[in-house]
């Protein structure tokens, strides 16, 4: 009996995803020449960005790519990345248009992918991201940049230091 009270225990307490004791996201910015454009790959774990998105004024649940999304939750995100996430290009800012999301296999992350137009190569290029470091102070954005297939730079941004350069 005590084991049956235990199971309908369990079965009937909300699934929420477990916590993770680090907080980070990684980004790969990609300049592809054959299409003059920027390509920018993210990956967040998506807890950690709705709260954030959340204490930045967003409704909840937002759910982000799941089948319960909230119904403003992309412009929401939309909204949130245009604040946090940008990138001057060769001293112009580059207009970030996001290209689509989703939930990777795990359930846990967010793939968010942008594009940009662009006619040179890099020359210089800074990197603005704020994102979740104002909810978890030890938050790190980790960004490679990419000329065409190589790798140019590795860019490591947190609380403390949320520009960098290449």
């Amino acid at each position: 009996m005590l084991l049956l009270t235990i199971l309908l225990s369990l079965l009937s307490s909300p699934v929420s995803a477990p916590a993770h004791d680090y907080h980070v996201s990684k980004t790969n910015v990609r300049y592809a020449a054959d299409k003059a454009q920027v390509q920018v790959e993210m990956h967040v774990f998506a807890d950690d960005l709705e709260k954030d998105m959340v204490a930045s004024g967003a409704a909840e649940p937002l759910e982000i790519g799941t089948k319960r999304q909230h119904e403003d939750a992309e412009r929401y995100l939309i909204t949130y990345l245009k604040k946090n996430f940008r990138i001057k290009w060769n001293g112009e800012e580059l207009p970030l248009e996001i290209a689509g999301y989703e939930l990777a296999d795990d359930l846990h992350g967010l793939w968010i992918y942008f594009s940009a137009p662009v006619e040179d190569p890099p020359v210089e290029v800074t990197i603005t991201n704020t994102m979740m470091t104002g909810i978890y102070p030890d938050q790190k954005n980790i960004v490679k940049i990419y000329n065409g297939t190589e790798r140019s730079a590795t860019l490591l941004m947190s609380k403390d230091r949320p520009q960098a350069s290449y």
